[in-house]
């Protein structure tokens, strides 16, 4: 299995890692448990948010799920730039989980909104597949509207009881949209979960043009449903991560928080309900 993993990780290289490009909706991949994490999930990719990081991880929900949140990116930056998600997940009997979300981030005179679906399903022991399906809205005031759609794809891999592996491409088909290409990315993560509520998480991902970028990340169940605590540290640029969850059984309120080397704080907070 282990060869079978490496494998199709060097074919999403060649898939993704084509020309360089650089466009909009770099704000599209969200969540405010992998952002508490300093973004390292893909690994670990076992709530709605999944959708985002990891598709293949959406087989480990066990219940549905729905996820709602918003920030202010950077404060705001004086014009209300911010980020709202809706979304959920639903597992079918025999067919995996799949999910739904849809995400706006903009201010009055430029809005991006995605709708994304995506499915993971069990492969074999230890083993899950998963794609996502984007599609692509960017609204500017002076300009006009602009049309585009992605395709994701994703493995998830748990090597032995304690450690998980994950790949994900994401927009490997190369959308473009008023001449520039969105954005494409290749991610490989490592997670260690040594006991039920601790999870840490390693992120090595590239996208054409730019720097290689690495992630760490750690989440502690302080007490079961009640509090859990996280944090991270992203480089490219370096950025630090705090995040935490309480609430009741089926009912949890998230925080995250997360710095920048030039820019405000970014405050994320959500909820997330399980049916």
């Amino acid at each position: 299995m282990t060869r079978f993993v490496f494998r199709l990780g060097v074919v999403f290289a060649v898939l993704v890692l084509a020309p360089p490009a650089r466009a909009m909706f770099e704000e599209n991949e969200s969540g405010i448990r992998a952002e508490g994490m300093g973004g390292a999930f893909t690994a670990v990719a076992d709530d709605a948010t999944a959708l985002d990081f990891n598709p293949a991880g959406l087989f480990q929900v066990e219940r549905a799920q729905g996820v709602v949140f918003g920030k202010l990116l950077y404060g705001g930056v004086d014009v209300g730039l911010h980020t709202a998600h809706v979304g959920g997940c639903v597992p079918v009997s025999g067919a995996g989980t799949i999910g739904l979300r849809l995400q706006e981030t903009g201010y009055s005179l430029s809005s991006e909104r995605s709708l994304k679906v995506g499915h993971g399903v069990r492969l074999g022991d230890g083993l899950a597949f998963g794609y996502g399906l984007n599609g692509y809205n960017l609204s500017q005031k002076d300009f006009g509207q602009g049309y585009a759609f992605g395709l994701d794809l994703a493995m998830f891999a748990r090597l032995y009881s304690i450690w998980t592996l994950g790949f994900y491409a994401h927009n490997i088909n190369l959308p473009r949209m008023a001449d520039s290409d969105l954005p494409r990315l290749l991610v490989f993560g490592l997670g260690f979960s040594p006991a039920p509520g601790v999870n840490s998480a390693l992120d090595i991902s590239k996208e054409p043009g730019q720097p290689t970028r690495g992630a760490v990340g750690q989440e502690f169940r302080i007490v079961e449903d009640y509090l859990t605590l996280r944090a991270g540290v992203q480089t490219e640029p370096i950025r630090l991560a705090f995040g935490l969850r309480t609430g009741l059984t089926h009912l949890h309120l998230d925080y995250a928080l997360k710095t920048h080397p030039e820019l405000p704080l970014t405050h994320d907070v959500g909820l997330t309900v399980e049916f």
